[in-house]
């Protein structure tokens, strides 16, 4: 933002104060106006303000760079603004009158300028009251056999409350159904991820029956529909994006298709995101267009897990693959004209939420949270937060940990997982937990309290000791579910040793977990004052997945992705030189500030530059260092899938050495009886109860 020169200003004036007294008779002759006259009055107000809005504050906010989601030239378009928009104009005033707006090391308005504009604002918003909805609280879904979406549910808590077939009592007879390798060809560059998560719909309707079809997207734009009796190809269909990447693959940017798929079932379509950025839908009995190829994201970013409610689908982009700025992006897949929405989390790389659930819903919106990043949210930057967001991808809430700063000076930013939502007592929790090792309980419709910084519930740190800002802490996602006596239950899968502290809160172990751990709580008090009871710790994971519950049984997996060192070069996390190798960035040579991160041009650049500048500091006065893997536990160069029991952890069956490749995310599918899962190999799994 900045302010043009005092003949422009004097220009300014000339026009604001005859339009000024048009809008103050309209104030006085309008007593509760129909909807022309607050039209009338909104041009009036965009008229009047229009002047002074285009010389300091449209600049940063405008269509193409809405910072703080706020696109000031859509506003003044806007034909009934003050009614639609009525909490816009607030902010817009409140930003001027405390002088946030235009930010620090900008020009700023003349006083009398910003006195007019406010004053204009704060009659008009008087006179105007704003437009009233219903509000939106949406039911937690019913439960279906499908496994539409990562995780299970748009909330993401990997249970999978149809399942009945897998049980306590019939664990032990798990065994491997088929095992299929697909002709994608992996490379060694992703380490991470050759196939995206599984989704998974029963009874499709095919020309050779009702099927149960499992859908995987390979890196390379291919989606495969996979028959889940036989583990045979249905159908495939591919893709190709021809354009040049604007950048060479890394490990954090490998330019794949990354984005788990999301089906809707009612209109049985699946949506996905290639890498050209175009979603796309098709049917999902074979494989034909249903939707049109639009562009919601840039080509080659890097995507998180679809997730689809109320006809409209969430997603989002981060880590600057494809010099992309990081945001969340929604779009309507119901309506005809497919509107997008795009909220962005930080003037460029930063910030981004990459965790593996992507954005998750809750019953009164979306929650996205973000990386390590700057934290000013009245300049659109919201480094290591949770960030609420209506349908319109329009922030209403956030939370941001009271020592965000230190967060993320170790880069123990919240973007490594995304959290989970579930009821509990009279409110709608939020489970959140990240690298440090803490975990968080919110109130899903206040998330931080009137200061946004204050959780219901913060526990003690779990894990990472060692205060490294990788193979500690939470890399994967929370799950969640309710026992048959109605209790609640949250399950944390920590990489690396529990803390040495929480070891003996748990009146159940299995030995000194040495790779990771899955840690058992059950949520107490009451909905204002939650809090969490350890209960059981497992046996060690190397490392641990995401886990998911099926009827009285938990599974998940060990991932295995130590095994990535065999792979050229034999670094990225699970190499033997630690998380970047010698002279590698993270965990080699002294870091380097990449200048896309610290942009002079950028109105408040000085808050990314002190960040980024906060991440250099050593260890020893508050900076940050790498983790290396741990070894001796139950260590494996393979994936393993586990059953435990809910109530103690114990191992109720183990794949043993089934699979033979890793899996480094350790996502499963569960659906009427099977288990499927997908590794760095291309390859699929399904396991399950032999039939009789």
């Amino acid at each position: 933002m900045q302010v043009n020169s005092a003949v422009r200003r004097a220009k300014y004036l000339s026009v604001i104060v005859p339009v000024a007294a048009a809008l103050v008779v309209l104030h006085l002759t309008a007593q509760g106006p129909p909807p022309s006259s607050q039209a009338n009055t909104s041009a009036a107000l965009s008229r009047a303000v229009g002047p002074f809005i285009r010389q300091n504050c449209l600049q940063c906010h405008n269509s193409s760079l809405p910072s703080a989601n706020i696109d000031l030239g859509q506003l003044l378009a806007l034909l009934d603004s003050l009614a639609r928009r009525h909490d816009v104009w607030q902010n817009v005033a409140y930003q001027i009158r405390v002088g946030s707006m235009p930010p620090a090391g900008t020009p700023k308005p003349a006083k009398a300028d910003a006195d007019a504009a406010l004053e204009l604002i704060g009659k008009a918003l008087a006179a105007t009251p704003a437009a009233t909805a219903p509000t939106v609280t949406r039911k937690v879904a019913s439960s279906t056999p499908d496994w539409l979406t990562f995780s299970y549910d748009p909330e993401r808590t990997g249970w999978d409350r149809a399942e009945t077939k897998i049980s306590k009592a019939t664990a032990s007879g798990i065994r491997l159904l088929w095992r299929l390798q697909t002709d994608t060809v992996p490379v060694p560059v992703n380490r991470y991820e050759t196939l995206t998560d599984l989704v998974v719909a029963n009874n499709v309707p095919t020309r050779g029956g009702l099927k149960q079809i499992v859908f995987a997207g390979s890196h390379d734009n291919t989606l495969y529909a996979i028959d889940g009796e036989r583990g045979t190809v249905l159908w495939k269909r591919t893709y190709p994006n021809t354009e040049k990447p604007p950048m060479a693959a890394s490990g954090n940017c490998p330019n794949n298709m990354n984005a788990t798929p999301v089906i809707d079932r009612q209109s049985g379509i699946i949506y996905f995101l290639p890498t050209d950025g175009k979603l796309r839908g098709v049917a999902i009995s074979d494989g034909e267009d249903r939707f049109p190829a639009t562009s919601i994201v840039p080509p080659y970013s890097r995507n998180f897990s679809l997730n689809l409610s109320d006809g409209r689908i969430f997603t989002s982009t981060a880590r600057g693959c494809a010099n992309a700025i990081s945001e969340v992006v929604g779009i309507s897949v119901n309506s005809p004209d497919h509107t997008i929405s795009h909220f962005y989390t930080s003037p460029g790389k930063a910030s981004g939420p990459w965790g593996r659930g992507g954005i998750v819903r809750t019953p009164f919106g979306w929650l996205a949270q973000t990386a390590d990043g700057a934290y000013d949210p009245a300049a659109g930057r919201w480094g290591s937060s949770i960030v609420g967001l209506n349908m319109q991808g329009i922030v209403t809430d956030s939370f941001t940990p009271a020592n965000q700063e230190e967060i993320d000076a170790r880069d123990f930013d919240l973007g490594s997982s995304s959290p989970v939502v579930f009821p509990f007592d009279d409110r709608t929790l939020v489970a959140s937990a990240a690298k440090e090792g803490v975990i968080y309980l919110l109130d899903a419709k206040n998330l931080g309290g009137k200061d946004h910084r204050t959780p219901l519930y913060k526990s003690p740190r779990y894990s990472n000791d060692a205060m490294a800002f990788t193979l500690n802490g939470m890399w994967s996602v929370l799950s969640t579910y309710a026992d048959a006596q109605g209790k609640r239950w949250l399950l944390a899968p920590f990489y690396g040793p529990a803390a040495k502290h929480a070891t003996g809160l748990f009146p159940k172990t299995h030995g000194v977990p040495v790779n990771g751990e899955l840690m058992a709580f059950t949520v107490e008090g009451t909905g204002a004052h939650p809090m969490l009871k350890p209960q059981w710790m497992s046996a060690d994971l190397d490392l641990p997945g995401i886990a998911v519950i099926a009827n009285d049984v938990i599974l998940i997996l060990a991932n295995g992705d130590r095994a990535s060192i065999r792979l050229p070069g034999g670094r990225g996390r699970g190499g033997p030189d630690g998380p970047g190798g010698p002279g590698a960035g993270r965990g080699g040579a002294p870091r380097q500030i990449p200048l896309a991160e610290v942009n002079p041009a950028e109105p408040g650049y000085e808050r990314d530059a002190a960040w980024r500048a906060s991440q250099l500091k050593p260890f020893e006065t508050g900076g940050q260092k790498p983790g290396t893997r741990f070894t001796g536990g139950r260590d494996t160069m393979h994936a393993v899938l586990y059953a435990l029991d809910p109530a103690t952890g114990d191992d109720l069956y183990s794949s043993s050495d089934a699979i033979d490749s890793w899996n480094h995310d350790g996502n499963l599918a569960v659906s009427d009886g099977k288990i499927f899962l997908s590794t760095w190999d291309a390859r699929l799994f399904a396991f399950g109860l032999k039939k009789k």
